[in-house]
């Protein structure tokens, strides 16, 4: 038998005799739509919720990195990119999903030290360890979005650098 619902079958049964015997099967067709988070990414050092729905108990592994791998929605703390597998259960049914969390490595910022110069003249900043520099304020630099830019001040002035890899920022 396979029913799309659940469906109570009824046996009968009966002998040359007139004897009659009865007896019922109910068949109880489950169903299981599973939902999971999405792919995501982290900076090093960091933690992420995974998310999974649809089940009566949940299984993910591996378990390393996990605060609890038997909820439908453990904290995720991995060292490294990591995909995890989650196994759903609900009745008799199952499913399994994945989930991959890329770990991304903080950027490591170097910095030109501080310097001094005279009045109307330019010196060069340097920052290194990123994909993506914005340097604040931007005032008398000429263009305070690359690792180097040329400074001019008209007065002393601190500047700041914020490095990015990724989605991570220093």
């Amino acid at each position: 038998a396979t029913p799309s619902q659940s469906t109570t079958y009824i046996l009968t049964v009966s002998s040359a005799g007139q004897c009659f015997a009865m007896d019922t099967v109910v068949l109880t067709v489950d169903s299981l739509f599973t939902t999971v988070s999405q792919d995501t990414t982290i900076c090093s050092g960091e933690s992420t919720r995974l998310f999974a729905l649809g089940g009566d108990t949940y299984q993910w592994s591996p378990v390393t990195g996990l605060d609890n791998p038997t909820i439908p929605n453990p904290i995720a703390h991995p060292d490294t990119t990591t995909t995890y597998t989650v196994f759903i259960s609900r009745g008799s049914c199952q499913d399994s999903a994945t989930i991959t969390i890329n770990v991304t490595e903080r950027p490591i910022p170097v910095v030109s030290k501080d310097q001094s110069i005279c009045s109307g003249e330019s010196t060069r900043l340097l920052a290194e360890g990123g994909d993506h520099y914005q340097w604040s304020p931007v005032t008398g630099l000429d263009d305070p979005n690359i690792p180097n830019p040329i400074a001019t001040p008209s007065r002393t002035t601190t500047y700041t650098v914020y490095i990015s890899r990724g989605s991570c920022i220093d």
